[in-house]
């Protein structure tokens, strides 16, 4: 599975690149809401009384021009002859525009909050031929899963691309169920660190177009996603991490893995990250790569749900093109007893500069856990050089 464009926006801003300048520079995109807390909102802010629907449609409707566009001619071409394949992840859809009016009345009449997006969206780009669209909702694995299914559907030979769309939006649904399990931080976002007190939630939309074949030898490969589901609980995962580990060693499976980064999950929440720190050292332990470098998203532009792995997704690409790696900023120091190489607020990321592969994980509630494998072609050959 081949990456052919991406394009995302988050609180840094619009665009892969002031997202990865925020990364880099170390820029904290949260701001301080009332309830205690803080949450990443994006930046670009809705028109008064416009629904959370019209943001997801809007989002991705601007998203996806550029995404196009940025494809040479050829590859244009190549897509609008193609059978595409539209898979919407999203922990939530637009949920709130009827969550707190619904009766016991009405609630029947109500659509799923998800199908109505694919819909506006595929209509608003009318030159590709849609084979078909569906929704995943899982948690906030929902990206990785999407780019599961996308696996699965090439290799069926029931498509030949596959553009995975992924959003999620902050409400006072989400934001007060957060808070009721006492998972928002007061502070500020610390993963990995040993006084971290918890996540801050952030939005984001995403978009990603992949192919089953390689279409230049600069294609960016995914060359493994992988799921697992464990039963340990609905909100979080098993404290040895064993549901994570099974997910990367699937991925192992497809494809060997010897990654020279990682961008871990990395909510900030006690439990998360410790069965994070549990997998990852498990799994790179026995590979003599415990001193792999680890690095993170969400202490910058939040934990976006159901959009966070396609973020991960874009940011590691983004690495691969650059050769540049990014801190946790706000991490001081690690967790005592972590074995785990993190990139923290003092660490020399310069030293850094072969990156060919990367891994990048994904936990979510209902004990849905996944990871996925990122290579550079171009960079192994010249490696093998």
């Amino acid at each position: 599975m081949y990456i052919q464009n991406y394009s995302c926006t988050t609180a840094a801003g619009f665009g892969t690149r002031v997202l990865m300048s925020a990364l880099h520079s170390g820029k904290d995109c949260s701001l301080p809401v009332e309830s205690g807390g803080r949450v990443c909102y994006l930046e670009q802010k809705p028109e008064k009384n416009q629904t959370y629907k019209n943001i997801f449609v809007n989002s991705f409707k601007q998203l996806g021009l550029p995404l196009l566009e940025g494809l040479s001619k050829e590859a244009y071409s190549d897509l609008s002859k193609s059978r595409v394949a539209l898979i919407f992840a999203s922990t939530k859809g637009f949920i709130e525009d009827f969550i707190w009016s619904a009766t016991s009345e009405n609630i029947r009449t109500h659509a799923d909050p998800f199908t109505e997006i694919c819909q506006d969206f595929t209509e608003s780009v009318g030159e590709i031929e849609w084979t078909f669209h569906c929704n995943v909702s899982n948690a906030c694995a929902s990206s990785h899963v999407a780019l599961e299914y996308a696996q699965d559907l090439f290799a069926a030979q029931r498509a030949e691309y596959a553009l995975i769309i992924a959003g999620d939006l902050i409400g006072p649904f989400i934001y007060k169920g957060f808070q009721s399990l006492k998972v928002i931080s007061p502070s500020g976002n610390r993963p990995f660190s040993g006084d971290r007190e918890g996540l801050q939630l952030g939005e984001a939309m995403a978009l990603l177009l992949v192919s089953r074949d390689r279409k230049s030898p600069q294609d960016l490969q995914i060359t493994g996603v992988a799921s697992d589901t464990e039963g340990s609980s609905i909100t979080r995962p098993s404290l040895n991490g064993v549901g994570l580990l099974r997910a990367i060693e699937k991925v192992n499976s497809q494809s060997p893995l010897h990654p020279d980064l990682v961008i871990a999950h990395g909510t900030g929440t006690k439990f998360n990250d410790s069965a994070e720190e549990q997998a990852l050292s498990r799994f790179l332990t026995p590979l003599n790569q415990l001193n792999t470098p680890i690095t993170n998203t969400k202490w910058c532009i939040g934990h976006t749900l159901g959009a966070s792995g396609l973020i991960d997704v874009i940011a590691a690409c983004e690495i691969l093109k650059t050769q540049k790696a990014f801190r946790i900023q706000n991490t001081q120091n690690k967790e005592n007893g972590f074995q785990g190489n993190y990139l923290t607020a003092s660490s020399d990321v310069e030293q850094y500069r072969k990156f060919r592969q990367i891994l990048v994980t994904s936990l979510g509630f209902g004990g849905i856990h996944a990871a996925c494998s990122i290579s550079s072609e171009e960079m192994i050959n010249e490696a093998r050089r």
